[in-house]
């Protein structure tokens, strides 16, 4: 009772600040978006396209995945991005497991799927960005999704920025919805590399799990090479698929137009 009070009071203050929001007069909203965002209806020039290529292995005691696939970002303005990404999955199933993705209809030893999605990319302050987006999958999987993924670097003018890092996406076909977090400091930064230690987990929530809910979490790693723009990051820990270990690679890509 007392969670279901907390969203009470998170949904109702959120509902007013958005009456607010819309019975400001124009004027006030204009003048308020003006301050916060100057320039905000003005293109940016020169543009962005910022392209992002990413791969990443996942392994556990009850299931493995591979994902690889790109993300294409262009600017509008100096606070809002639109972006496409578009990911491949290979997802292998433990003996006697049921699919994450369709429970009920048995395990497989592989199943192959992709996902498009499409969404905006906002600029909320420097260093912060929301991300928040839709997409369908297919191949094994017919889900439609909604994302949305923050971002957020603190004391970003220290020795040791942090950065903290959350996500959340619902899946339409099997009703989960699956929440991760991370929190990674600098600890390490040169003119070439940057080194982050932190930790992070996942949660998952509704649809066939019912009224429980799973999770997973450990320590893990980044390594940024700034000369080619690639990096790596990597987690290890414990939760309810028991031992795990999960690998990223990406790339970054910008050309001004």
């Amino acid at each position: 009772m007392g969670n279901l009070r907390r969203r009470f009071r998170v949904r109702a203050a959120l509902v007013a600040a958005i009456l607010v929001c819309i019975c400001a007069p124009t004027s006030l909203r204009a003048q308020g978006l003006s301050d916060l965002y100057p320039d905000f209806t003005k293109i940016q020039k020169p543009g962005e396209l910022d392209i992002v290529g990413y791969g990443q292995a996942y392994a556990s005691d009850k299931y493995g995945e591979l994902g690889q696939g790109f993300q294409l970002e262009q600017s509008t303005n100096r606070y809002v991005g639109i972006f496409g990404r578009l990911t491949g999955y290979q997802l292998w199933i433990g003996g006697g497991f049921d699919s994450p993705l369709s429970p009920g209809s048995g395990h497989s030893s592989r199943l192959n799927f992709g996902r498009g999605q499409g969404g905006l990319d906002f600029n909320l302050y420097p260093g912060t960005h929301l991300l928040v987006s839709g997409g369908q999958d297919f191949g094994d999987s017919h889900a439609a999704i909604i994302e949305g993924d923050f971002s957020s670097w603190l004391l970003a003018h220290s020795f040791h920025p942090v950065n903290f890092s959350f996500s959340s996406t619902h899946n339409f076909e099997n009703r989960v919805t699956s929440n991760e977090i991370d929190i990674q400091a600098v600890v390490l930064s040169t003119e070439k590399y940057m080194v982050m230690l932190g930790g992070g987990g996942a949660m998952y929530f509704g649809g066939f799990l019912g009224g429980a809910a799973e999770g997973q979490g450990g320590p893990d790693v980044s390594l940024w090479y700034r000369p080619w723009n690639i990096g790596i990051s990597a987690q290890a820990g414990y939760g309810d698929a028991h031992q795990y270990g999960q690998i990223n690679l990406y790339k970054a890509l910008t050309f001004l137009e």
